[in-house]
C-alpha cells in the first residue's frame, strides 16, 4: 500500500490522523510520514488498513441490502411519502456504540459510522436517530459479533 492508498482509506473511514495512528498503535507524527510518503507503510499497516477497507465495503454491500428488503415503496398513494426507509441510529459516541452492539472494538465503530454516513449520501436512508436500534435482523449483527473476521484475508 502507498501513501496515498493510505490516506483515501483513512479519509474514507472518517479517521482523523490522530485516530488511524491509535488504531495502528503508533504516534501521529508516523503515521503522517507514512501519509506523505516520507516512510514506506509497514507491512502490518498496510494488512491493518486493508482489513478494515474490506470489511468496509462488505457491510456497506449487505447493508444496502439490508436497508433495500426493508424499505416501503408506495406507488398508489399521493396523500403518503414515495418511499420509507428505515431510521437508523449513528452512534455518536463509541461508548453508545459499544452499550447498544456490544461490540468492544473501535475500528468496528468507525466502519459503522463510514457505511451509515454512505447509506446517506447513496439516499438509501434520510434519517438518523440515536434512540433507534439495529433491526434485530439485519446481518450486521452477525458482523459485529465477529462472525466474518477471519474471512476476508
Amino acid at each position: 500500500m502507498n501513501n496515498l492508498q493510505l490516506k483515501a482509506i483513512r479519509q474514507g473511514l472518517g479517521l482523523e490522523v490522530s485516530e488511524a495512528a491509535e488504531l495502528a498503535g503508533v504516534q501521529k507524527r508516523s503515521f503522517n510520514y507514512w501519509e506523505q510518503g516520507e516512510r514506506q507503510v509497514p507491512s502490518d499497516v498496510d494488512f491493518l488498513f486493508d482489513f478494515m477497507a474490506s470489511h468496509y465495503a462488505m457491510v456497506l454491500e449487505r447493508m444496502i441490502k439490508d436497508v433495500e428488503r426493508i424499505t416501503i415503496y408506495n406507488k398508489d398513494d399521493d396523500t403518503k411519502p414515495s418511499r420509507v426507509s428505515p431510521t437508523l441510529p449513528f452512534f455518536r459516541t463509541f461508548e453508545s456504540f459499544q452499550m447498544k452492539t456490544e461490540c468492544s472494538k473501535v475500528a468496528y465503530w468507525r466502519i459503522y459510522q463510514s457505511v451509515i454516513s454512505q447509506l446517506i449520501l447513496l439516499g438509501k436512508i434520510v434519517r438518523l436517530d440515536d434512540s433507534k436500534p439495529i433491526p434485530d435482523d439485519f446481518w450486521i449483527w452477525s458482523w459485529l459479533h465477529g462472525a466474518f473476521e477471519d474471512e476476508l484475508h
